[in-house]
C-alpha cells in the first residue's frame, strides 16, 4: 500500500538480540516499521542503538507507555521480563510484539492473551521463522498434497550453550531451559503445518547440575542449573499425527533440525533459517536437495514478524505470529516437563487460530 503509514515502535530491551537482530532487520522494512525509540535499564545500551538508528532514548518503561506517539513496543527483555513488560504494554493500550517464550508459565500467557483481547490491541510473539520463504514453500506443498497425509514430524535444537554464550547461566534458571528457549522454533513449525497438539509424553531432567561459563568477561564463573537441561517430548497432534522433540543444553545431536513426514515423502528443512535450502525424499528415491526460493534470507530475518505485525495493525487483521499460538507452544513445553515429573501423559488444553499463509505477495514486500 503506497499510503501505508509505518507503525511508530519502541524497542524495550536493547541487548545483543536487539543490536544484531531486530534493529537492523526492522530497519530493512521502513515502509512498515518506524523505530522511534529505545529503552533499557542500562541506558548506555539504548543510547548505542539510538546513535546507530536514530530515535529517542527513554529513561523508564513508564515513559514509553505514557507516550501517546508510541503505538507499539517490541519486547526484547530477558526471559523473566517477557510477561511483566508485555502485560504493562497491553494494559497501556500499546500493541505488543514479544520475543519467545511468550511467558514462563501458561497462566501468565493466558493473562497476556486476555489483556490483548480486552484492550483490543494486537499481540504477537516470535519465532518468526515460519514466515520464511523456505518454510512457506514447504507448507504450501504439504497443503497441496505433495507428500500425502502428514503422519509425523521431528524437531531438534540445542548443544552445550555455556561454550559459546557469555550469559548461558540466564538460560539455566527455573522456568527457562532449552525447551522454552529454543523448542519454539520446531514447535511453531509443527503446529503451523500440522495443527495443535492434544497430548504429550515427556522425559526430561537436569543432567549437569553445576556448569561453568567459557566465553565472555565472566568466563570461569561457575553456576547452578535449576531447570531441566535435557529431554524428549513425544507429541500427539489433534489430527492423529505424531511428533518427536529433542532439546538439550547438554548434548548436540544429529537428529534432523526439522523433518515432516508424509505417506508419499518427507521434507527436511531448518525451522529457524530461511536460507539453507530444502531436502526432499520420496519412497522410491534418495534425498534430493533444492535451493532456497528466491528472496530467502540466509539466517533468521527478525524483521519479518514485526513487519507482518505492523501490517496487521494498519489493516486490522490477525497477526500471523500470534500470542495465542505462542501460548500453545509454551503449554506444550510446560506439559512435557509435567509429564516427565509425573510419569504419565498430559493433555494440552489450549488452542489457537490457524495461521494464514503469507501468499504470493508478502506484506513486507
Amino acid at each position: 500500500m503506497s499510503n501505508f503509514e509505518p507503525v511508530k515502535t519502541v524497542i524495550v530491551g536493547c541487548g545483543m538480540i536487539a543490536e544484531k537482530g531486530y534493529q537492523p532487520r526492522c530497519q530493512a522494512y521502513p515502509q512498515k516499521i518506524e523505530l522511534v525509540g529505545y529503552y533499557d535499564q542500562d541506558v548506555s545500551r539504548a543510547e548505542y542503538l539510538a546513535q546507530n538508528g536514530g530515535g529517542k532514548v527513554y529513561q523508564s518503561l513508564d515513559g514509553v507507555l505514557n507516550d501517546p506517539d508510541v503505538e507499539a513496543i517490541i519486547n526484547l527483555t530477558i526471559h523473566t521480563g517477557h510477561y511483566p513488560v508485555s502485560l504493562a504494554g497491553l494494559k497501556a493500550g500499546k500493541h505488543v510484539y514479544s520475543e519467545k517464550p511468550v511467558a514462563l508459565r501458561v497462566e501468565e500467557a493466558d493473562e497476556l492473551v486476555e489483556a490483548a483481547d480486552a484492550m483490543d490491541v494486537k499481540f504477537a510473539c516470535a519465532p518468526v521463522a515460519m514466515l520464511g520463504y523456505v518454510q512457506q514453500n514447504v507448507w504450501k506443498r504439504i497443503r497441496d498434497g505433495e507428500i500425502g497425509e502428514v503422519v509425523s514430524a521431528v524437531g531438534n535444537f540445542g548443544g552445550p550453550i555455556e561454550y559459546w554464550h557469555p550469559t548461558a547461566d540466564a538460560f539455566m534458571k527455573a522456568g527457562v531451559g532449552p525447551f522454552k528457549d529454543v523448542a519454539p522454533y520446531p514447535l511453531t513449525a509443527m503446529t503451523t503445518m500440522i495443527g495443535p497438539v492434544k497430548r504429550v509424553h515427556g522425559l526430561a531432567r537436569i543432567t549437569i547440575p553445576e556448569r561453568m561459563l567459557h566465553q565472555g568477561p565472566r568466563a570461569g564463573t561457575k553456576y547452578q542449573v535449576t531447570e531441566k537441561d535435557h529431554g524428549f517430548g513425544l507429541l500427539e497432534f489433534e489430527n492423529g499425527a505424531y511428533g518427536l522433540l529433542y532439546h538439550s543444553w547438554t548434548a548436540r545431536s544429529e537428529i534432523p533440525a526439522y523433518e515432516i513426514h508424509g505417506t508419499k515423502g518427507i521434507f527436511s528443512i531448518q525451522a529457524h533459517d530461511d536460507g539453507r535450502g530444502i531436502r526432499k525424499c520420496i519412497p522410491t528415491g534418495d534425498w534430493q536437495a533444492e535451493n532456497s526460493p528466491a528472496g530467502a534470507y540466509t539466517g533468521l530475518d527478525w524483521g519479518k514478524g514485526p513487519a507482518d505485525f505492523a501490517d496487521a495493525i494498519r489493516n486490522d487483521r490477525p497477526v500471523r505470529c500470534s500470542g495465542k499460538h505462542a501460548r500453545h507452544v509454551l503449554e506444550i513445553c510446560e506439559r512435557v516437563f509435567e509429564s516427565a515429573d509425573k510419569g504419565v501423559p498430559i493433555d494440552v488444553v489450549s488452542r489457537f487460530p490457524a495461521p494464514v499463509p503469507v501468499g504470493d505477495t508478502p506484506p513486507w514486500a
